[in-house]
């Protein structure tokens, strides 16, 4: 039976998200922490930016809910997460891009390494059932092209796109996490080691 996220049912605003994503290092952190204050002084930022501890990169957001996200898809989706067999691998991202929403950080290279691990973790998902668990609106999301990138601001901005020094990691893991919307805050639920 499809669970509807609550947003769905009651047309209540979502407080919760719930997503899988890729962390960078803390050398990487540094990083983009320093890219982050120099766009700012440019003004290519032009307001706050994103808080260390949040820069990510969204491997599949999974569905947005008001109050509670059900038990059953967090136990689905650990249990998806936990059957994939893959190894660390690097990833690079070095293009600056302001949207009417956003300033992102995105790569040059397509990153084949990560796209295939994102496509492994959305068949695994799919074999456990995910699909059923999740919202018309989820369901066509996680089937769409995967445009990996890092937020740099939940800012709109309005620079040109440009090149900058590539900000290079080690990906060795992945986590599942609850996002406060409108909070600034994350909750690691789960997190897998690769190549163990």
């Amino acid at each position: 039976m499809q669970q509807l996220a609550l947003s769905d049912m009651f047309g209540s605003r979502a407080n919760r998200r719930l997503f899988l994503g890729i962390w960078p290092g803390e050398v990487a952190v540094d990083e983009l922490d320093q890219l982050m204050e120099r766009l700012r002084r440019d003004g290519t930022i032009p307001g706050r930016t994103v808080d260390r501890d949040r820069l990510h990169v969204t491997l599949l957001h999974l569905d947005d809910f008001v109050d509670q996200i059900p038990p059953s898809l967090i136990t689905a989706v650990q249990t998806a997460a936990a059957s994939l067999q893959f190894k660390p691998f690097d990833v690079a991202f070095d293009r600056v891009c302001c949207t009417a929403k956003h300033v992102l950080l995105f790569p040059s290279d397509a990153l084949a390494e990560l796209q295939e691990f994102r496509a492994a973790l959305r068949s695994a998902l799919l074999a456990q059932g995910v699909s059923t668990l999740l919202s018309a609106k989820a369901r066509q999301a996680i089937g769409r092209p995967y445009n990996p990138h890092v937020t740099l601001s939940y800012n709109p901005g309005s620079a040109p796109e440009k090149q900058v020094e590539p900000i290079r990691w080690t990906v060795r893991g992945f986590h599942l996490v609850e996002s406060l919307l409108g909070r600034h805050q994350h909750i690691r639920l789960n997190s897998w080691a690769l190549g163990t």
